[in-house]
This record gives structure tokens, sequence and C-alpha cells, in this order.
């Protein structure tokens, strides 16, 4: 059986490669998601904010959204890597639904923070405003985050078993997914249920990916 010192490089700089982006894809996916809800709870607790939340927030959230998307790829591509074999069709089966929901939602933004925010004025954009009603943009973003993601995140749970760090990132990936498919239906139904998705997204997703940055940061070198 090869050692490590007899393998290639490459496959023997996979393993730390993958700990180390996925460590740092993870803490800056959560550091994001913190200042956004730092954002918004300045702008509740001021009496800023209003529905739909005002323009600025609005560009922030855009801004942020964008950002994430690729980070949350890198960061579930990175699990993916240190999975064990075994329960690798897990983490692969999510990693294609992270893929889906970060084009969906990066579509979304680019085009909210591109085309649509320079044609406020013209009749019809309403319908493509962020937060419009009747807004197909919110039905994308809805698809994104919660029906991808969430799906993503329950294919996900299953690999954590093991010590208190594993349990709290499987109860965590199964609440995300729970809210988040819940506000699915909740939106497609025109629920209140729809509002269990900002949870999911504005706090639950960075509760995870913080304790995903720990789980990279305690994985042993191979």
């Amino acid at each position: 059986m090869p050692t490590q010192a007899s393998l290639s490089p490459t496959a023997a700089g996979a393993p730390t490669a993958a700990r180390t982006i996925g460590f740092w894809s993870a803490l800056a996916t959560t550091l994001g998601g913190v200042l956004y809800f730092l954002v918004v709870l300045g702008a509740i607790l001021t009496g800023h904010f209003t529905f739909p939340p005002p323009e600025g927030i609005q560009l922030f959230g855009g801004i942020i959204s964008l950002v994430a998307c690729p980070l949350v790829v890198i960061m579930m591509a990175s699990l993916h890597t240190v999975t064990p074999p075994g329960r690798k069709v897990f983490s692969q089966i999510s990693l294609g639904f992270t893929l889906l929901f970060a084009l969906a939602v990066s579509i979304n933004r680019f085009s909210q923070l591109g085309v649509v925010r320079q044609s406020s004025a013209i009749q019809g954009v309403g319908w493509f405003l962020a937060y419009g009603d009747h807004s197909i943009m919110l039905g994308i973003e809805y698809l994104g985050w919660a029906w991808f993601l969430g799906l993503a995140l329950l294919c996900v749970a299953p690999l954590f078993a093991g010590g208190r760090l594993q349990a709290w990132l499987r109860w965590t990936a199964v609440v995300y997914g729970v809210l988040a498919l819940a506000g699915a239906l909740g939106f497609l139904a025109a629920s209140p249920l729809a509002m269990l998705g900002f949870v999911a997204w504005g706090f639950v997703l960075f509760v995870f990916s913080g304790l995903l940055a720990v789980h990279f940061r305690s994985l042993r070198v191979l």
C-alpha cells in the first residue's frame, strides 16, 4: 500500500488544499453573512428598515449574495473532496444542487445590479425588481436560496456523524433544509410560511458555514 510520501504531489496535496480552501471559503461566507445580518439588524433597531428594504440595503444585499454564490460552491466542493468514499454520493448530490443554487441566484443578482438597477424608470420593470409585486426576480431568488440550497443542505446532513461538532453540523443542515423548503412551498402557495426562508438564509446558513469552518480546521492532515 503506498505511503503519503510515495503519492504524486497532486494526490498528496489535494486533502490539505481542500481543508485550507474549505476553511477560508466557509469563514468568508460566515463573515459576509454576519455583516449583512448586522446591517439589517442596525436598520431595524434604528427604525430605517421597511419592506421592500431601502435601496441601499438592497444594493448591499445584492453584492453580498453575488459574492456568496462562488464562496458557497467552493465550500461545498471542498467538503466533497474531504468526504470519505463511502459517503461521497451525498456530497456529490449536494454539490450538484449547490451549483444550481449559485446559477439561479447569480443570474438574478447580476441582472438586478446591472440591467434592472439601470432601467428603474422603464415601464414594466417592476416585474423584475428584487422585491416588487409579482416579482420574477424574487421567484428566482427563492428557487436558489430556498429550493436548491435547501435540498443541498438536506443531502449534506448525512455526512456528519460522531461528536458534538458533527451533531451541530448535521442538525443545522437539517434545520436550514426544512425551513428553506417550507419557505419555497410557502412562496408557491402565497403563504406567510414563505418568510421562513429568510430565517434560513439570513441566519441558519451562516451558523452552518461557521461550524463548517471549524470542521475543516479540525481535520487531520492525510
